[in-house]
């Protein structure tokens, strides 16, 4: 789509415009290597570096306009600024890749039933739940997330939870010109820190949790959980909020005054607690997880082939996300019951001893803490786990996943995640340190096996018939990052190579 300034500009406050407003632009960005003929260069001071620094190139690129926050000449040479056909000066630039891309591509969000989520866990699981359950209520369903972005036709591996806003609102014009009916959203931290989707409007915003994450980043969980709570500011005037009530920090957030749905995961007897939805019991199975459910004083039966407790959280949240968006709660219940597998997390494998092997992303204390309850809850055996942390990451919390690791499992093996710039084994003597801070410690053994493919293997020859044996922190990923590089890497193929090699051997 090709746009005025002008028009891209109609809707906007607090505009400083010199030059041509009717220049044409085809495209915008904030990186300047995609900074081309018609395309406007918006100069972005950032977290991790300043954009101004970079308008000689995107002009040389041969851009036509710039937007900016700082004066130009302090980055321009009088000759550079003379070929620019249009700079628009505002007060912060920020927002304005994703609002000017969004006025670009048409406003798609406009044109689609958006639901999104947020929250330190269960942000993948629900976003699946979510785009399944439209899938089958509303037509297709778009997806953005950690695992892959889906216009309905195509899928590729997402290198961000939530891209930037050029790449996020050229996902939902694609989703539109391709019949999708809705979009199901996961939206990060970051993300919402950086104003990555500025513009959108969304139908239904879910907050699952908060733990700590990040805090590499965010200078305190106060910050963290104010990052977060952004997402509320993006609902439509008639849109809906869905939060859990168990989490009392969330208890507290502000909505802006929009209609939420609050549900309690903690089982509890029928007509006590103030949700809207309740949990009254939970039947957790390796087969499948039974949840009788209280909803406005009426009672809802909601089977999954999902398990683990944590599960019951996600399962909660998207029931409530899809009565917000107006559907009965019947088809809601059969929607979600047709839900199968979500890549990476709680992924299960049949060992052929009869044993039982769980690949999750789980990198965060709690989260591991929550994947080790789900299967100590569902298995009669040990629980064998394989855990690392992530270089150049929040370090505080790697010892608090060693103490998890330490409490919780029947043995443990630390091992390099994605190291990134870190020396692994550094990583993993942190982890090992609070591993060892646990005095009186479930593990019965521990390991330090550095490289990961070795220590999956070394835990899975290991597991008798009725053990458990949980691999977490990579999930999905096919993929390790090792200082600069990219090495194929995938727990999945792992074990199902090793799966193969046993059954060979037999």
């Amino acid at each position: 789509m090709v746009k005025t300034l002008r028009d891209l500009f109609a809707d906007l406050k607090s505009l400083e415009i010199q030059g041509d407003p009717d220049v044409k632009i085809s495209s915008v960005t904030a990186d300047s290597r995609l900074a081309g003929p018609e395309a406007l260069f918006v100069a972005v001071k950032g977290t991790g570096g300043d954009g101004h620094g970079f308008l000689p190139q995107a002009i040389a690129r041969g851009c036509v306009a710039v937007v900016h926050q700082k004066p130009l000449e302090e980055f321009l040479a009088e000759d550079q600024r003379d070929g620019l056909k249009v700079a628009v000066r505002v007060e912060n630039t920020r927002a304005f890749p994703a609002l000017l891309a969004r006025e670009l591509a048409g406003r798609p969000d406009q044109k689609l039933i958006t639901a999104a989520v947020t929250g330190t866990n269960g942000k993948t699981t629900v976003s699946f739940l979510l785009r399944e359950m439209l899938n089958q209520l509303a037509g297709p369903c778009g997806l953005i997330g950690t695992i892959c972005y889906d216009d309905g036709k195509e899928s590729v591996p997402a290198p961000l939870t939530t891209p930037g806003g050029p790449v996020f609102y050229h996902w939902l014009k694609r989703m539109v010109g391709n019949k999708c009916g809705s979009v199901a959203m996961e939206l990060s931290s970051h993300g919402l820190d950086q104003q990555r989707t500025a513009g959108l409007e969304l139908a239904v915003a879910v907050m699952t949790n908060i733990g700590r994450d990040h805090l590499d980043y965010h200078r305190d969980i106060a910050a963290y959980v104010k990052a977060k709570a952004a997402i509320f500011e993006l609902l439509k005037p008639d849109g809906k909020a869905v939060i859990n009530a168990a989490d009392e920090r969330l208890l507290a957030l502000e909505t802006g005054g929009h209609a939420t749905l609050y549900f309690d995961p903690r089982p509890r007897p029928r007509k006590s607690g103030s949700a809207d939805l309740i949990l009254i019991a939970a039947d957790l199975e390796l087969a499948g997880t039974r949840l009788e459910l209280d909803f406005h004083g009426r009672s809802q039966i909601l089977e999954s082939p999902l398990v683990g407790r944590f599960n019951v959280e996600n399962l909660m949240a998207s029931f409530c996300a899809g009565v917000a968006l107006g559907f009965a709660a019947d088809e809601v219940c059969r929607a979600l019951a047709q839900v199968r597998q979500v890549p990476g997390r709680l992924e299960r494998f049949l060992l052929p001893n009869g044993g039982l092997a769980v690949v999750d992303y789980a990198h965060t204390h709690d989260a591991l803490e929550a994947v080790l309850k789900a299967c100590d809850e569902i298995s009669p055996g040990r629980l064998l786990l394989v855990v690392g942390c992530g270089g150049d990451r929040d370090k505080g919390k790697r010892q608090l996943m060693g103490q998890v690791a330490a409490a919780m499992a029947d043995g443990v093996c630390i091992t390099s995640d994605n190291p990134r710039t870190e020396n692994p084994s550094a990583i993993c003597e942190e982890i090992a340190v609070g591993y060892h801070s646990i005095g009186n410690a479930r593990s019965k053994a521990m390991d330090v096996i550095e490289d990961r493919t070795e220590a999956i293997r070394t835990a899975l020859a290991r597991a008798d018939a009725a053990d458990v044996v949980i691999v977490a922190g990579k999930g999905h990923e096919d993929y390790q990052l090792v200082g600069d590089l990219v090495l194929q890497l995938d727990d999945r193929q792992i074990i199902r190579d090793w799966i193969g090699e046993q059954e060979l051997g037999n």
